[in-house]
């Protein structure tokens, strides 16, 4: 979904969008706890997956919304799921020294 369909949305559609939100936010951070180590096996059952071939077909909708190459469109998909990680990351180890902090005054 690209920034202008975002803003054209209808309010009905605005609380769907925050929960789907609040849904990619929660698993985000839930799958932080996988411990898998057979890393063949994973890309392999990753790449046949429903879910990656979802990324897939979000690539090319935005690639075809923008009007950019696929290339661009990836980086751009990929990169968001990076910083979407690294601020939830980031975010969780602030509230574990807070708590750290609090419990040591």
């Amino acid at each position: 979904m690209t920034h202008s369909s975002l803003t054209a949305t209808k309010p009905s559609q605005i609380s769907s969008i925050d929960e789907l939100t609040r849904i990619f936010n929660t698993t985000l951070i839930a799958s932080k706890a996988s411990n898998s180590k057979d890393f063949s096996k994973d890309l392999y059952a990753l790449v046949e997956s429903p879910a990656f071939r979802a990324i897939l077909c979000a690539i090319r909708q935005l690639s075809n919304d923008e009007e950019i190459s696929l290339k661009e469109a990836a980086q751009q998909v990929i990169e968001t799921f990076r910083k979407a990680d690294s601020l939830w990351t980031d975010y969780i180890f602030q509230e574990g020294i807070d708590r750290i902090k609090k419990q040591s005054h």
